[in-house]
């Protein structure tokens, strides 16, 4: 069963393009992953320093290892967190099968 992953990221004021900068860089390769089906990343059109991710995983396991890949820590563990005012994650499975 796939594994979801919805986060919200507020960027701390004047953060957001260098918050855009990681969180795209994370795109390719996190695409790439054998266990990613879906990772998207959104700017919100009414706040700029607003942005969505939404993944999707095979299961557990693979956002496990999306988490330890060293694109994820150097992009979001050393630099995206600490650029954001709050953070909002939800991990949940599909209602549909």
């Amino acid at each position: 069963m796939s594994y979801v992953v919805a986060a919200t990221y507020v960027s701390k004021p004047d953060a957001a393009d260098e918050l855009r900068k990681h969180l795209a860089a994370m795109i390719e390769p996190t695409g790439a992953e054998e266990g990613c089906e879906q990772y998207t990343v959104v700017n919100s059109n009414d706040d700029p320093r607003t942005f969505l991710l939404f993944e999707i995983y095979r299961d557990e396991e693979a956002f496990k290892a999306h988490a330890a890949s060293t694109h994820f820590e150097e992009h979001i563990r050393k630099h995206a967190w600490d650029l954001l005012e709050s953070r909002t994650v939800i991990f949940g499975t599909p209602l549909q099968p």
